[in-house]
């Protein structure tokens, strides 16, 4: 199970949104698939999954887009690392990091960008769309 804000589930049923960074322990792993919702499935009125995916990929960040590293020698400037960065945020169903970073720290918190966290990449060609959420 992985909750998301009501607001993405359009994206995520569309293709936009692949990736979603989460705070705390590992919950995912390569392969398995996971039933996605926008409120728990014990809240009152029983919700229902919208979609299931399958997870392809799960690494751990130092911080939030620590994936993309500045001092690995794989980026050659400031200019470059930027638009890795809001590459990065399009994955997220965002329009730029600023915009991603914003959201971000309003669900988890003033500074949580600058926190550990752990990116989930599904495939969009994995989106199973249920049924009922059509």
């Amino acid at each position: 199970m992985i909750l998301f804000r009501a607001d993405m589930k359009q994206a995520i049923i569309e293709g936009r949104k692949t990736v979603t960074r989460r705070r705390g322990k590992k919950r995912w792993n390569v392969g398995s698939w996971h039933l996605l919702y926008t409120r728990p499935p014990f809240a009152k009125g029983g919700a229902k999954p919208f979609a299931r995916v399958r997870i392809v990929s799960v690494g751990h960040e130092g911080n939030v887009g620590g994936g993309i590293p500045l001092t690995d020698g794989s980026i050659k400037s400031l200019d470059e690392w930027l638009i890795r960065l809001d590459a990065e945020a399009h994955r997220e169903g965002f329009d730029s990091w600023v915009q991603f970073g914003d959201a971000y720290e309003r669900i988890n918190g003033p500074m949580s960008i600058y926190g550990p966290c752990w990116r989930v990449e599904w495939d969009p060609e994995t989106v199973e769309v249920l049924e009922a959420q059509q």
